[in-house]
């Protein structure tokens, strides 16, 4: 039976949430483009807005740029949205040889935003999953659910012993992150990634869409999704 891991991102980095002023715009936004006051209609654009009832795939442009107020982005994958993701050349390098539901993956040009300068010295992708059923890969009736405003919620996953994947994501029904196989768990060592965290999926409870919504976090089990 093969051992899955939720892909998380390291809790002893600095900003390790979120995606907070970062922005994948298309090339032609960028005259109107300013750091921290860039007002931009998220749903006008797909990666952002995510699959709809009329649009079941994410199919990304060409010539986009990844803006950031970080001098250089280092986090080898991080989620931008649903189905949407930025990883680096390294991780890439990861994925070779490996069962995916990789939808598409497109080289973007990394900007600074303060200085809108592009930086040249390292490759950037970007990244879409095709959408998963969940029950193609989980095991429904060994998942452990809770009641949260009077709907259940996955608190608990099991992986179906026949899941081949080796990295899939199913981010419509969970609060999880990527989920990997062993073998991209021991890929990824080998290359020596940083800031990734592996929690197995079988042992990790998941949080809860109140409990991500509390102030009081400190005490409740906490992972940061990628």
């Amino acid at each position: 039976m093969m051992k899955f891991y939720y892909l998380t991102i390291s809790h002893n980095i600095p900003c390790g949430v979120g995606f907070y002023n970062n922005y994948l715009l298309p090339e032609e936004l960028l005259p109107s483009f300013q750091l921290n006051d860039f007002k931009v209609e998220y749903g006008s654009l797909p990666w952002y807005a995510g699959i709809t009832r009329k649009r079941k795939k994410i199919i990304l442009p060409d010539n986009l740029i990844l803006v950031s107020n970080l001098r250089e982005y280092d986090y080898p994958v991080r989620s931008l949205s649903e189905y949407t993701y930025i990883i680096t050349e390294e991780f890439m390098r990861c994925l070779d040889g490996m069962k995916t539901n990789i939808l598409q993956i497109k080289p973007v040009k990394y900007m600074n935003g303060k200085t809108r300068n592009i930086i040249s010295n390292r490759a950037y992708y970007a990244m879409t999953t095709d959408k998963l059923e969940l029950e193609d890969v989980v095991n429904l009736k060994e998942c452990e659910y809770e009641q949260i405003y009077g709907v259940d919620e996955l608190i608990k996953m099991s992986i179906l012993e026949n899941c081949d994947y080796d990295l899939f994501d199913i981010k419509h029904e969970t609060k999880c992150s990527l989920i990997v196989s062993e073998k991209f768990r021991q890929k990824a060592n080998d290359l020596k990634l940083e800031y990734l965290e592996f929690l197995p999926v079988g042992l990790t409870r998941l949080i809860t869409s109140k409990e991500w919504m509390a102030t009081e976090i400190n005490s409740l089990p906490r992972y940061t999704p990628v």
